[in-house]
């Protein structure tokens, strides 16, 4: 997909890390992911292993 349209977002509660958000995200989807961007609290390697599930 080369459209660049956002595919999933997710607006959580003060108290809840989008690290933590990221994996409920992206494995509802039911789609192969070719790119996220995201800044370095995603740089975890519970994120990691989500992303390369959806690869």
């Amino acid at each position: 997909m080369s459209t660049h349209e956002v595919i999933a977002a997710e607006v959580s509660l003060v108290f809840v890390g989008d690290n933590e958000i990221l994996p409920i995200v992206l494995n509802s989807l039911r789609r192969k992911i070719h790119q996220v961007n995201a800044d370095g609290v995603y740089d975890i390697r519970a994120c990691h292993h989500t992303l390369k599930r959806k690869e």
